[in-house]
């Protein structure tokens, strides 16, 4: 009887580590406000592959729908209205602005019951700094994700200063000017882990090609 307790007791620990080792699957909701201009942003996550529902600005209206795939390299967007759908290029990954100096602070805060540690980023030149309060951990789809989409916006080119760590992400980033003024902020409102269906990143059948 003992070694069976025993037996269990290995199996269920060494059942825990590996759930906790998975890789983040789920749904991820963003809110970007800049200045008074707010838009929200839903992230579905399974395996290499990221489902992004972008909103219209201060409506729950979706404006625009991509799909990634990490490991295949390609982004797709798709229009919901003309029922479209199209391959976006985008180009050499972004670096850094120069000039972007970055630094691990001892500022935490607990977001959704993840740790995370503050990364600034200071650009004296644009009289700009962004917090960036990184969780580790799940988040491996992050950094090729960021890769692939590379946008130009300072959250994105910013964050290109900073060393994640692998499956890391941040939950929060605000960026402000030098007095401290807050010009703009990125944060999650929502993290569910959950299994998605995989329809959720195939385009509909009724869409046509747009080159």
């Amino acid at each position: 009887m003992l070694r069976k307790i025993i037996a269990l007791l290995i199996l269920t620990l060494g059942f825990s580590a590996y759930t906790s080792a998975q890789n983040f699957e789920g749904i991820i909701e963003f809110k970007k406000q800049i200045g008074t201009t707010s838009t929200d942003y839903v992230y579905y996550v399974k395996g290499d592959k990221v489902r992004i529902d972008e909103f219209s600005p201060g409506t729950r209206t979706v404006d625009e729908i991509f799909i990634l795939d990490t490991k295949a390299n390609t982004f797709i967007y798709l229009n919901s209205v003309r029922k479209q759908w199209g391959m976006r290029v985008t180009s050499e990954s972004s670096v850094a602005p120069a000039g972007c100096i970055a630094s691990t602070t001892k500022a935490t805060k607990e977001i959704f019951g993840y740790k995370c540690a503050e990364q600034l980023v200071t650009n004296e030149k644009d009289n700009t700094q962004i917090s960036f309060f990184v969780a580790p951990g799940k988040f491996a789809f992050f950094a090729p994700m960021v890769k692939l989409m590379n946008q130009q916006e300072n959250f994105s080119t910013y964050l290109m200063a900073v060393a994640l760590k692998d499956g890391s992400m941040p939950l929060l980033a605000v960026e402000k000017d030098l007095n401290g003024l807050e010009k703009g902020r990125l944060e999650v409102t929502r993290l569910e882990q959950k299994v998605l269906a995989g329809g959720l990143f195939e385009i509909p059948k009724d869409y046509t090609e747009v080159k």
